[in-house]
């Protein structure tokens, strides 16, 4: 008796744990868009700082590259395509979204105008 009421208090903590764990990454995903960092000082720019963009215009670089990712994320999503190559293209869009395949894709994806 005493051995069952051990083993599911144990089950309840994993449990517990388990989602806590789960929790903490979903947050963590949420908030990566949010918080941009770029070096304020390159080794580049203390010698040559005309060749080098300010530390604010590459933040504006990284969030104009976060929005085009979303849109061609929104893209992707409504394209009739497999599986796996939708995984290919989207693996492609986190690493690079101005990869040749993806633009490729893009390109020849057939896109119905709404008439009104």
């Amino acid at each position: 008796m005493m051995k069952k009421g051990i083993y599911s208090a144990v089950l309840v903590l994993f449990m517990g744990f388990f989602l806590m764990e789960g929790y903490a990454q979903s947050v963590e995903k949420d908030s990566v868009g949010q918080r941009l960092k770029v070096e304020k000082w390159t080794i580049l720019e203390e010698y040559e700082p005309e060749m080098i963009l300010s530390a604010q215009d590459r933040i504006n670089l990284k969030k104009k590259r976060i929005v085009e990712a979303k849109r061609r994320k929104g893209v992707l999503d409504t394209l009739d395509i497999s599986d796996r190559k939708r995984k290919k293209l989207l693996k492609d869009l986190y690493k690079n979204p101005f990869s040749d395949r993806l633009m490729k894709t893009l390109a020849d994806a057939k896109f119905e105008d709404a008439e009104d």
